[in-house]
């Protein structure tokens, strides 16, 4: 799978707490080359992704999911449509 995501989401991604080292490192490849951003992913290194995003994204009071958090959401239904 093949995914092109924003910069936002790669911001996100690194503050995200409990990355593997391989999403360490390709975030590292990402950031050093030119847009747009690739992310070339396996069935399951999309599916450890998509689990990482949902740890990460905090809600507020009401549901709905805080705007510092939306790049995780965001990359998360982006990994779910393209499975």
């Amino acid at each position: 799978m093949k995914l092109t995501i924003t910069r936002p989401m790669i911001d996100a991604l690194e503050k995200a707490t409990d990355k593997p080292d391989w999403l360490i490192e390709r975030l590292e490849q990402l950031k050093a080359g030119p847009e747009p951003y690739v992310l070339g992913l396996t069935n399951q290194e999309s599916t450890a992704l998509e689990e990482l995003c949902a740890m990460n994204i905090r809600f507020d009071a009401g549901g709905k999911v805080l705007p510092q958090h939306q790049p995780l959401d965001d990359l998360s239904l982006l990994v779910m449509q393209n499975y």
